[in-house]
């Protein structure tokens, strides 16, 4: 069984785009049997959740989905040498229906953030226009809430019993959130 990975993305394009990236993530597939898969999918996407959607004046709309998958990011949805995207295409190139978040990108612009806290690391993606722009993993933290409730890595850990925050890089130290660009 892997370390599950907690992802938070948004995507952001055409309605249509942005619609048929999430149902790439939501799709099942197998290529037991000598099946083809029926339809484009990452690889080993448990959970994918829609938290909201923003109209853009531009006639785009931003969509900001949560969900979970195996290990990393970086396994299940790009097409590095070492994701699954890439082990899956050599094994069955006449049948491949994988894609990735540079396939996706062509159509949209799309940035993740993920944790993997039994690993104890995070990752930041941002893709645009078929590129990689940012390809980023950091260490992570965890904090908790001091008795004014600001966030404090100084927590006798035998004793507290409040929320947990993590803290790394990609989050802002005074609020926990994330630093989206997009």
């Amino acid at each position: 069984m892997p370390n599950y990975c907690d992802y938070d993305i948004r995507i952001k394009g055409s309605p249509r785009a942005v619609q048929r990236m999430v149902w790439c993530l939501r799709q099942g597939y197998s290529y037991a049997d000598g099946k083809k898969p029926a339809h484009k999918h990452f690889f080993r996407v448990f959970e994918c959740h829609e938290l909201d959607t923003e109209k853009n004046s531009d006639g785009t709309i931003t969509k900001h989905l949560w969900g979970n998958c195996a290990w990393s990011v970086q396994s299940c949805m790009t097409d590095s040498p070492t994701s699954y995207y890439t082990d899956v295409l050599k094994a069955h190139q006449n049948d491949f229906m994988g894609t990735c978040l540079a396939e996706q990108s062509r159509q949209c612009d799309i940035e993740v953030f993920s944790e993997e806290t039994g690993m104890c690391f995070s990752e930041h993606y941002l893709y645009t226009k078929g590129e990689c722009i940012i390809d980023d993993t950091v260490e992570i933290a965890e904090a908790g809430y001091d008795d004014n409730g600001n966030i404090t890595e100084n927590i006798d850990w035998d004793t507290y019993s409040g929320d947990i925050v993590i803290l790394n890089e990609h989050r802002d130290k005074s609020t926990g959130d994330y630093k989206w660009t997009i």
